[in-house]
Formats: C-alpha cells, structure tokens, sequence
C-alpha cells in the first residue's frame, strides 16, 4: 500500500512537510541555476499503518534528460517499494530499469523504510552522500566503509541493507551533494551541514527541511540541484 502524505506546507523553492505517527516529516528541493527542474527528487510516501518510505536521488546531469530519468527512477522505487522489497531490492529494481535506458544514465540514491513503532529505520545507499543524524548527543554521518556502486553502472549490483535505530528526538536528514557542495569545497559544506543540523535542532525547528537549507544559504542560484529530506522523531514515544 502506498498512501500519500498531505502536505501541511508547500512553498515556491519546493518544500512539503507534513506528519505522520508523530514523525515530522519535510522535504526541500531546488533546481539548479537557471533550470525550472532539475535531477534531484526526495519524497515520503506511506508503506503501512507504522512503516513510512523515504526515497532521495540525484540524475547525474542536467536538462530534460535528466528530469525525465529523474521521474523514471523515482517512479521505480515507489512501485518496487508498494511491492513490499526491501530497501536493497527496491534499489535493485531501479537500478535495472536504468542499466536497461540507457548504459550513460546513472544516478545515486538512497532509500529507508521508517518504521515508526520498532523505532528504526532500514536503509539502502547506492553511491549516496551518507545520512547525516543528530541528537541530544550531536551529530554524525552513518557512513560505512564500502560504499555500493550508484544505480544505472552496473546490472547485477545490489546494494547493502542497514539497520540504525532512531530513538525519541532523533532527527535524520538526507540529502543530495547538491547540498555539501554548494560552494564547491565538500569539506566546508559538510561542515555547514552539520552546523545547520544542529541549529535547526535546537531551535526546534518544525520543519528541518527548509531551515537547514535557509541556513546554508541554498538558492535557485547555486549550480547545482540541491535536495534535502528530513524525519524528526517525536520527544516521546508516543508510537
């Protein structure tokens, strides 16, 4: 079963939040500099009554090539994920639908299953920027020392399944490299990154999509597409 999410909010640079089991849920997305679209896509659509999807990827390119990629590995995730695959087969079933497109089309992507009630999250990364987690305690990357090849390389890849808990106040932030590498010095935007993260946490922040790209400074004016999706776990277990 996939169910949308209503969206509560929905501005000019793209940005939805909305709510579910108590997780805020926001996303922000913004095409690169003088494009109307672009490449980048980050959504959330529900999978059952305690389980919520979270889905972002970035089409190497620009133009309509890319944005009608973009809506073809979209489309494929979301259609493997109501099928019940888990995050390395939903990855999977992408990654075939672009090696058989196109050998030139490639795209990173990262995919969770949310499940809200076992307070986890599983997770698939096929050569994604690594999901960045912030609590009470600060804030890290999850980061794993083999990363799994980007969707549309290579036919037969699969990537790895991973499993990290989410405990109460917990925010999880996803996002594509439009977003650390905004001013072209990766280290630097990491940095922002985290600064921004932890802002938009202690402050709260309703929707952490759009504060954390306000912070970095993210515009239609940067050269590259940038996406960011957040899940932002209640205070108490309240699921």
């Amino acid at each position: 079963m996939i169910a949308e999410l209503n969206p509560s909010e929905r501005g000019a640079l793209g940005t939805t939040a909305s709510v579910f089991r108590g997780v805020r849920l926001s996303t922000r997305i913004t095409a690169a500099s003088h494009a109307v679209e672009g490449g980048d896509w980050c959504e959330t659509f529900v999978l059952s009554d305690a389980v919520v999807a979270l889905s972002i990827g970035d089409v190497a390119g620009h133009g309509p090539s890319a944005v009608a990629t973009r809506l073809l590995a979209s489309q494929a995730v979301r259609d493997a994920a109501s099928y019940g695959l888990d995050p390395a087969e939903t990855l999977a079933a992408a990654n075939g639908l672009l090696c058989a497109l196109d050998p030139e089309i490639y795209a990173t992507a990262f995919f969770a299953l949310l499940d809200t009630r076992r307070g986890i999250v599983s997770f698939a990364n096929a050569g994604h920027p690594p999901p960045l987690i912030v609590g009470p305690a600060g804030s890290w990357f999850l980061s794993y020392e083999k990363p799994d090849l980007p969707l549309g390389l290579k036919s037969e890849s699969v990537a790895t399944v991973h499993v990290a808990r989410m405990p109460a106040r917990t925010l999880l932030v996803l996002y594509t490299d439009g977003v650390t590498e905004h001013e072209r010095r990766p280290l630097v935007g990491e940095a922002q990154l985290h600064e921004a993260a932890l802002l938009a946490y202690g402050s709260s922040a309703p929707h952490a999509a759009p504060a954390i790209g306000a912070l970095m400074a993210l515009t239609p004016a940067n050269a590259d597409d940038a996406a960011i999706l957040t899940a932002w776990m209640p205070r108490t277990r309240t699921f």
